[in-house]
């Protein structure tokens, strides 16, 4: 089973999205989902997010909090979910991977289209939950090593 993992990014009740390439042999080609990536041997899975955020768009985090994991139906992986926090500029972000990627309200990413089901599953449920905000400030300072 491959074992990956994405980060919930956010900042100012936005949660930055990635428009996967229409690529049928990628998973959810052509849709709006989460940064990150595979988790390669040696790795922690905060390690792989880090590596995989700097390769896809130049911005490697310092600070992120665990959520949880979730073994995807659709795909046979296990994923590992991060709230990650955004710091920096915005208009500094390079896209490396993907069509495009921008940044999205909750009202926003439940209208919008292409977005895989999946992402707005997890959105409502951190959300809902207050896990992202609540994960963000216990970490503040703690450099996730799950």
């Amino acid at each position: 089973m491959k074992i990956v993992a994405k980060a919930i990014i956010h900042e100012d009740g936005e949660y930055l999205l990635q428009l996967r390439d229409d690529d049928p042999s990628i998973s959810y080609p052509n849709c709006w989902s989460f940064f990150g990536g595979e988790i390669e041997p040696g790795e922690t899975p905060w390690q792989a997010l880090q590596c995989e955020l700097e390769e896809e768009i130049e911005w490697r985090p310092k600070q992120g909090s665990f959520l949880y994991r979730w073994n995807n139906p659709e795909d046979f992986c296990r994923v590992h979910f991060f709230a990650v926090p955004f710091t920096g500029s915005r208009q500094q972000l390079v896209l490396h991977e993907g069509q495009s990627f921008g940044w999205f309200t909750l009202q926003e990413i439940e209208h919008k289209d292409l977005v895989a089901t999946n992402t707005k599953q997890h959105l409502k449920r951190t959300s809902y939950l207050g896990i992202i905000l609540n994960a963000s400030k216990l970490n503040n300072k703690h450099k996730q090593k799950e």
